[in-house]
């Protein structure tokens, strides 16, 4: 349960499809690019399973970075960097904007692309499109997703929830990062 009484939202790639969207007809198993996957033995939908795609931002500031203490699950409690899902109509770029907006209460410049990342989690996984960016208006708060935000030097920050946020840091921090010997996040 989040910390604003909603329930966490479900990962549409981690529950197989059972029955095909298009017409209702059961699923059945068929080998497809060298993997069996659920398919309609009706009308050919195939039930591939895409990742989610979710975009966050390195929110820099006075050799600093912006993180939100996570106010939902996953990672209930845990610190990460503020981001989200990609709305279907969203560049990648607008939904970082967002999601800062959302966590943090702050309208942000997205300014440079740092990286894309790759995790998986039990049957589905995300693409991670991770920014470097600055506040342009407002100051840090939490929002309804948050518990908490806060902003960290690179010898000081805390263990982060997504290993992929780790890789994000350290590729922006470099040697810094690696110089304050932090221990390794989840």
């Amino acid at each position: 349960m989040a910390a604003d009484g909603s329930a966490p939202r479900p990962h549409s790639t981690r529950r197989p499809h059972r029955f095909c969207p298009a017409c209702g007809a059961g699923l059945v198993e068929r080998a497809v690019e060298s993997r069996l996957l659920g398919a309609c033995p009706d009308c050919d939908f195939v039930a591939f399973h895409d990742p989610k795609v979710v975009a966050v931002t390195a929110l820099l500031e006075d050799g600093g970075v912006w993180l939100i203490r996570r106010g939902i699950e996953p990672r209930l409690g845990e610190w990460a960097l503020p981001g989200g899902y990609v709305d279907y109509e969203e560049h990648p770029k607008t939904a970082a904007a967002r999601e800062c907006l959302e966590e943090i209460g702050c309208e942000v410049a997205v300014e440079r692309l740092l990286g894309v990342h790759h995790a998986t989690f039990g049957n589905g996984g995300v693409v991670i499109v991770a920014y470097s960016g600055r506040i342009v208006a407002g100051r840090p708060r939490p929002g309804p997703e948050a518990l908490e935000v806060a902003r960290f030097g690179a010898a000081e920050l805390p263990p982060l929830a997504f290993h992929t946020h780790d890789e994000i840091l350290a590729a922006l921090f470099g040697d810094s990062l690696a110089d304050a010997q932090r221990p390794p996040g989840h």
